[in-house]
């Protein structure tokens, strides 16, 4: 079974993207929630803010904002 968090939903934070996707380019400022915030930072295209590491240690899901999913993928 999946780790649940407590996270905050309506709440929005202003980011900035460090790597292009699909719709946003590197550079490029928007406001997300902590949901699509700590998805976007797994995937390494976005830094977390100050604002959202502070309200993730409040809420008790730091763990969201500490940890990055490999982008390269081990060859066997």
């Amino acid at each position: 079974m999946a780790k649940e968090y407590r996270i905050n939903l309506t709440k929005r934070y202003k980011v900035t993207f460090i790597k292009d996707g699909v719709k946003y380019k590197s550079g490029d400022e928007v406001s997300v929630s902590m949901a699509l915030a700590s998805k976007f930072y797994a995937e390494g295209k976005i830094e977390a803010t100050n604002e959202l590491i502070n309200d993730a240690k409040m809420l008790g899901c730091e763990e969201l904002f500490t940890k990055r999913k490999s982008a390269r993928k081990d060859k066997v």
